[in-house]
């Protein structure tokens, strides 16, 4: 009568299969396009995450909120800012991006700086952000790359559904009463006109742009187009410009370009950029980067 393998036997069968597939999934993985979306906010930020400091440094990186993440790097191919990493953060403001950016050692040559949420309190999912940025399991992810948050087979699949739907979206055509409403600027942090006192929010980009600038970064303000947000007339002066001249920085507003091209641009939900829109907006920021290398 044949015996029944022991049980040591079969945990050691378990284990070697279970390396053998971990192996093989990792080496699959590999061979397909990197996901730049995930199916919940706080994966696609750990993939945005994990791109950032296990990757090599980019040249070019992007810092703010879900509203600056809808510009996908491959949506930079083939331009001045090819490489592009853009680490804006659902939930979160590009002041999170800004921590996460100076206490690593990462050297980019410039830093764009999303306007539209800087004067975002902190929030709890900002600690959630910064714990999965310094955990163990970040540590190894960098040596095992099947299990980074890009090698999840969910995303792969969702972000493979996503490249194949097209969203169309709708322009955003603003009530009477929001038109009214709208004053000139287009994010609710940087003021219209600079008040007597300087904000916090300000105090401490003032000093992150410095510490930028010491170590040889280039900050440049970026201002997107962003639906309900958008003033009335796009040559107005807004915040952005006031911010934009009291730290001495360049500002790219792309809002004011588009409208200057003549592009109809599509929101998701009237805030976010559907992908077409994304590609087009991340087109113009490209050709700004031509002109300003």
């Amino acid at each position: 009568m044949e015996r029944a393998p022991s049980k040591p036997r079969q945990a050691l069968w378990i284990v070697l299969l279970a390396i053998a597939g971990f192996i093989a999934w990792t080496l699959l993985s590999a061979r397909v396009e990197r996901p730049e979306v995930a199916e919940s906010n706080f994966q696609a930020n750990l993939i945005r995450l994990e791109r950032w400091k296990l990757d090599p440094a980019p040249a070019d990186v992007l810092v703010g909120s879900s509203i600056g993440a809808r510009l996908l790097p491959r949506y930079f191919r083939g331009t001045a800012l090819d490489g592009m990493h853009n680490l804006s953060l659902d939930g979160s403001g590009p002041s999170l991006g800004l921590r996460l950016l100076l206490e690593g050692t990462n050297q980019p040559r410039r830093v764009f700086i999303e306007v539209h949420r800087l004067g975002k309190p902190w929030h709890p999912n900002d600690d959630a952000v910064l714990a999965a940025a310094h955990s163990p399991g970040m540590r190894l992810a960098g040596w095992l790359r099947g299990i980074r948050a890009e090698a999840r087979p969910s995303t792969l699949m969702f972000a493979w559904i996503k490249s194949h739907q097209r969203s169309p979206g709708a322009p955003y055509v603003p009530t009477p009463t929001a038109r009214t409403n709208s004053g000139s600027t287009s994010n609710p942090g940087p003021a219209a006109s600079h008040r007597p006192f300087t904000p916090k929010w300000e105090s401490d980009l003032a000093r992150d742009v410095a510490a930028l600038k010491q170590r040889g970064i280039r900050a440049v303000l970026i201002r997107f187009p962003v639906g309900r947000e958008n003033p009335v007339d796009a040559e107005a002066r807004s915040g952005s410009d006031e911010l934009s001249d009291h730290l001495g920085i360049l500002l790219v507003d792309l809002q004011r370009e588009a409208v200057r091209r003549g592009l109809e641009v599509r929101y998701t939900d009237n805030l976010h950029l559907t992908p077409q829109s994304a590609e087009a907006v991340s087109r113009i920021l490209a050709d700004w980067a031509a002109k300003h290398p």
